[in-house]
């Protein structure tokens, strides 16, 4: 099977952002500011929006159980403002990828920083909440880091339109999940847990699938859901392939080779062990 390059920008992107859900180095710095629990979590990545309330979050983050969303916030801001969470999440970025990055050579990480900014910088964000808010934060002096925030725009900015996308297919964000999982990639026990739905929510979500034929009563795809959800990923890829246009394929291509050290290291390193908060 042929990977197109919008789909390997939407891979590489989410791995070299995500390890920020994981590291033992975001949970001490948001540990440092006073945060718990879910609250690292949900306040980390919202950050960039501002001291917004739990709806806001429910709706962009899309398939969490809105009560423990509503647990989050907007208690923690009151523990810490969102500036002060965004630094601590860059300190923690910084402290993970300088080990990571410590033997790329710095042209790697300036060619790639050059492409995604293009990139950034060539695209509009109507309908993208998420990588918008992400844009109005300063970026960095770091190199690193700085090149990791333009990576959480882009993914972001495809993670938008993918939410679209469930939207357009009338898909709640707990069946989002159910789908998910019947693809094997990621099983439903800990897309389940890390959303903290409840098995009852889960057999719901599994019975309402079910009839629109789309799941069996295990959740085990019919053929009919099998090409519905990847009619949801070809919408997803379209929606999306501005970002690949935005600097042509040759480069969006380079700049998926050139962050290949980035995830190789991450992988590495072991960070992925365990999702910060329980979240992820």
């Amino acid at each position: 099977m042929v990977t197109t390059t919008v789909e390997r920008l939407g891979t590489i992107t989410n791995l070299v952002h995500g390890f920020i859900y994981f590291s033992t180095e975001a949970s001490n710095r948001y540990g440092a500011l006073g945060l718990t629990g879910r609250q690292q979590y949900f306040a980390g990545r919202a950050a960039p929006m501002g001291p917004v309330g739990p709806g806001l979050v429910v709706a962009t983050f899309y398939n969490f159980n809105p009560a423990v969303v509503h647990e989050a916030l907007p208690e923690a801001w009151a523990v810490a403002a969102p500036a002060a969470v965004q630094a601590a999440r860059f300190h923690a970025a910084a402290d993970v990828l300088h080990g990571v990055c410590a033997d790329i050579e710095p042209d790697i990480i300036a060619r790639a920083t050059a492409i995604a900014q293009r990139m950034v910088d060539e695209v509009g964000d109507e309908g993208k909440p998420l990588a918008a808010s992400n844009r109005s934060v300063a970026l960095p002096d770091d190199p690193a880091v700085r090149l990791w925030q333009l990576v959480t725009i882009i993914r972001e900015w495809r993670g938008d339109t993918h939410v679209a996308a469930l939207g357009a297919a009338a898909v709640s964000g707990i069946e989002a999940l159910v789908l998910h999982a019947a693809t094997g990639q990621v099983s439903a026990s800990v897309l389940q847990s890390t959303r903290a739905w409840t098995d009852q929510d889960w057999q719901g979500a599994v019975e309402a699938l079910a009839a629109r034929d789309l799941v069996d009563a295990h959740g085990v795809f019919t053929p009919v859901g099998q090409a519905f959800r990847a009619d949801i990923e070809a919408a997803t890829n379209t929606a999306s392939q501005p970002l690949v246009d935005a600097v042509g394929d040759d480069q969006a291509s380079l700049l998926c080779d050139l962050l290949k050290p980035i995830r190789s290291g991450l992988i590495g390193s072991g960070v992925f062990a365990k999702p910060l908060g329980g979240a992820r």
